[in-house]
């Protein structure tokens, strides 16, 4: 199966909207009642919306698609810290502490964005104690998915379990199927590109999972789990 394949996660069922999409309108609607200008975006798959270590512009909101947020070591070495949907304000914290981007946002599908100065940000929340509630629970929510992804990281000892975790965690998140690269799903695992690869036809020969076409769908979802808990 070639590395560069695009790779379906099946969904096994239909989640509720997710919290960033729920924060959205409220961010939204503070924007427009305070006449906060905003630039409306169309970007295609694999756009850099912004590079670590970039001077913090402002923040994009992501109106559709989805968007792996990563960094990267001095080696060039890339992690996926998470993916960002709609709903995600990207570079919040970055313009809070006028600061250089701590990531690099690359769009996993097209996607729109809306785009707020550092300027206009800073000047809504002087104005808007209702927008500054919002932002602060986007932050804490921010914190709270990097809390579990460093737990699926750190606490899993092998690359299988955390590949397991990873394909548990993709599977279930919302009700869009996923299309990932062999070395996206690396950078998310913190392993190889053929790591990934040799553990996915393992798997598949298992039947645990079913590897087709492109697409990973889970036969065997306790065994994955128990794989996952290793």
């Amino acid at each position: 199966m070639p590395s560069a394949q695009n790779i379906k996660i099946d969904k096994a069922d239909g989640l509720a909207m997710n919290k960033a999409e729920a924060e959205s309108p409220s961010f939204l609607q503070a924007i427009h009642a305070a006449n906060v200008s905003n630039l409306s975006l169309l970007h295609p798959r694999g756009k850099i919306l912004f590079a670590e270590g970039e001077p913090a512009r402002g923040v994009h909101v992501l109106r559709t698609g989805r968007a792996t947020v990563s960094i990267s070591s001095s080696e060039g070495r890339v992690v996926i810290l998470r993916l960002a949907q709609a709903g995600d304000v990207l570079g919040l914290n970055s313009v809070l502490q006028n600061a250089a981007y701590e990531t690099t946002v690359k769009t996993l599908e097209p996607c729109r964005t809306d785009f707020i100065s550092c300027a206009e940000l800073i000047e809504l929340m002087r104005k808007s104690q209702s927008a500054t509630q919002t932002i602060m629970k986007i932050l804490s929510r921010e914190l709270a998915e990097l809390m579990n992804r460093a737990r699926s990281l750190v606490l899993p000892q092998t690359a299988v379990a955390r590949l397991a975790r990873l394909l548990l965690d993709l599977s279930k998140e919302d009700d869009v199927d996923k299309f990932f690269t062999h070395e996206e799903l690396a950078q998310m695992i913190c392993s190889s590109r053929e790591t990934v690869t040799r553990l996915l036809a393992n798997l598949d020969k298992r039947q645990i999972i079913s590897v087709r076409c492109g697409s990973i769908s889970i036969r065997d979802r306790a065994a994955l789990q128990t794989i996952a808990s290793v």
